[in-house]
């Protein structure tokens, strides 16, 4: 049985925000815990609660069964059923044999209410030897793995939520964080959820109004108050107690959210428009930024300290850049990468998903955002920055060595055949020389530390350049150029682009048919200009389109009739270099007939540029 602390990995740590990939794991964390807050708004009848909770459950762990059960009591050692739920919402019928009260002894659920954890057990002999409820849902399921998540209040164990699926081996690790943070929420949602002898005072509480009517002397005689008085006071009562009604409800659906917002798991901050504009902040946010949300700043005296939201480097944004406040004008972001600097003078980078809160007419009421910590993921792209810098200068030491002195060796030795030996190892080191620098820029790239020095440039001519270099390092190759009239310069780092067109032209001469030339063209499209390369050869499978300028992903050994080398970073790189320039990627084939790649670069004035 896998105890509680192998819990401890959480959303964050799967999170590669540093490394500019989507946090999928957290954005699913997020949207568990927001579509399960929904669907519990308004849910105060204990039974249409505890049945949500376990289809909530059932659906958002993947449980092929979920059940709840009551409170363990030392005095009463059976742990009562309120609700089951199986695949799809059903009840589980067929699984009845696990869904009994739980008897006294050793139980998965009593220990999660016991140890306030979540304890996962994999129903391994171990497992099944000790816990009879695990015992029982194997026999239903076979190999399952079986997931115990206390539900506290006020640090009080309220109910135990056991959900298992007949799958063998572990949760996915995801599932864990997952876990506990729906079992916080519903926490909080039987926390608020009235008890059987509070719902009977706040029957007798509504009734008594009528009651005291009826049993109340009239200041006149009987006779004189006709029946349409008595009717429109008995309707006023009714009004009354609805109106009371639900202004309490108005209430608990405040302190709900409050507390929703308070104790999420994951940093939040919710704005509100209405009424000048408030703002709320979760723990964990205040947490994260060492005091109040910078927001809450502009409320403070002035020279209070107060922490701050910076855009990566450290200057501090105004708050017209904050998310937060751009969401509340319509402008959603999703994973942008912020610092917040804490009082103390310390920076925690953080990842900031943001969007607006509107009504059913989409009127905009308010902007929601969340933030990610994201300091172990930064630290560890640090880390391996410098690395793969470390590893790339000593590894150019060496070559540079055996680079000179295969050129001496090339100049002064008569043999026919060492001068063939020594050309074969300039060869090689030119290649592992370029491997490194592919390395070193796939590092940069991924760091999103690229460097790009953009100057004004005549890309035909560039192209011509290029061209003339392509032919007289492969004359058997035959390469076309097309040039349109009238292309203005761009803004464009020389040397890197070089980058780009040699390794697009170097792909269709190792990939393209011999016989046929290579097509390069250079057109403008409105606010930008595109550049394609062309050449007719067995091209691409559709399926090898998607991934083609992911990292290390290379043509398969189909499309040349050999080997050809390299570390499958060359069109990664290429990406990263046009976007970079605020352009765009992407290939086209055909199998048998053309394969063309096109990028294009936008004109100085335009968006982007």
């Amino acid at each position: 049985m896998m105890q509680g602390d192998v819990t401890s990995t959480s959303a964050q740590d799967r999170l590669p925000g540093a490394t500019g990939e989507p946090a999928s794991t957290a954005a699913q964390l997020a949207d568990a815990v927001a579509e399960a807050s929904a669907a519990l708004a308004g849910k105060l009848d204990p039974h249409e609660l505890h049945h949500a909770i376990v289809a909530l459950a059932a659906r958002l762990l993947g449980a092929d069964v979920a059940l709840l059960h009551g409170a363990p009591a030392d005095e009463a050692p059976p742990i009562r059923l309120l609700a089951s739920c199986g695949p799809a919402g059903e009840a589980p019928s067929e699984h009845a044999a696990a869904l009994d009260d739980l008897p006294g002894g050793p139980s998965l659920g009593r220990l999660a209410a016991e140890s306030r954890r979540v304890e996962l057990a994999t129903a391994d002999a171990a497992d099944r030897a000790r816990f009879h409820d695990v015992r029982a849902l194997e026999a239903c399921l076979g190999p399952c793995w079986v997931l115990c998540v206390p539900l506290l209040g006020q640090g009080r164990p309220l109910g135990v939520l056991t959900c298992a699926s007949g799958s063998p081996g572990a949760p996915p690790p995801e599932l864990l964080p997952r876990a506990r943070a729906l079992g916080a929420l519903f926490g909080l949602a039987l926390q608020r959820s009235p008890q059987p002898d509070e719902r009977d005072a706040a029957a007798r509480a509504e009734r008594r109004p009528r009651d005291a009517l009826d049993d109340a002397p009239d200041a006149r005689s009987p006779d004189a108050r006709s029946p349409a008085l008595q009717r429109a006071e008995a309707l006023l009562l009714d009004a009354r107690a609805a109106l009371r009604e639900a202004e309490d409800r108005l209430a608990a659906e405040r302190r709900w959210l409050r507390s929703v917002i308070e104790d999420f798991p994951v940093a939040i901050a919710v704005f509100d428009e209405r009424g000048g504009g408030t703002l709320l902040a979760s723990r964990r946010c205040e947490q994260l930024c060492g005091g109040p949300h910078p927001l809450k700043a502009f409320e403070l005296p002035e020279g209070s300290p107060h922490a701050r939201l910076c855009a990566p480097g450290g200057r501090p944004l105004d708050i017209h850049e904050m998310p937060l406040v751009r969401a509340a004008r319509g402008q959603g972001t999703t994973c942008e990468e912020l610092w917040f600097c804490r009082p103390d003078g310390r920076y925690v980078p953080v990842v900031v998903s943001a969007g607006p809160i509107g009504d059913d007419q989409g009127a905009i009421l308010g902007a929601i955002a969340s933030y990610e910590d994201v300091t172990h993921y930064a630290e560890r792209a640090r880390l391996r920055e410098e690395w793969t810098s470390i590893v790339a200068h000593d590894l150019k030491q060496p070559l540079s060595a055996i680079s000179a002195y295969a050129g001496m060796l090339s100049r002064r030795v008569e043999a026919a055949d060492a001068a063939g030996w020594s050309q074969k190892i300039l060869a090689s080191a030119r290649r592992l020389e370029r491997m490194i620098e592919d390395l070193l820029d796939a590092s940069k790239i991924e760091a999103r530390r690229l460097s790009i020095e953009r100057r004004p440039t005549d890309l035909g001519a560039h192209l011509r350049a290029a061209v003339e270099l392509a032919i007289a390092e492969r004359p058997d190759r035959a390469v076309v150029l097309a040039v349109d009239e009238g292309v203005p310069p761009v803004l464009m780092d020389p040397a890197r682009m070089d980058q780009v067109i040699g390794n697009l032209l170097l792909n269709a001469a190792k990939y393209g048919d011999p016989s046929a030339p290579i097509r390069v063209t250079l057109a403008r499209r409105s606010a930008e200009v595109e550049v394609a390369i062309e050449n007719r050869g067995r091209g691409i499978p559709p399926d090898e389109l998607p991934r083609l300028f992911q990292r290390f992903q290379r043509l398969s050994s189909g499309q040349s009739s050999k080997a050809t080398n390299g570390t499958g970073l060359g069109l990664y790189i290429c990406k990263g270099i046009v976007e970079a320039h605020g352009g765009r990627i992407w290939a086209r084939s055909t199998l048998n007939e053309t394969t063309s790649f096109h990028f294009t670069l936008p004109l100085p004035g335009a968006s982007g540029s």
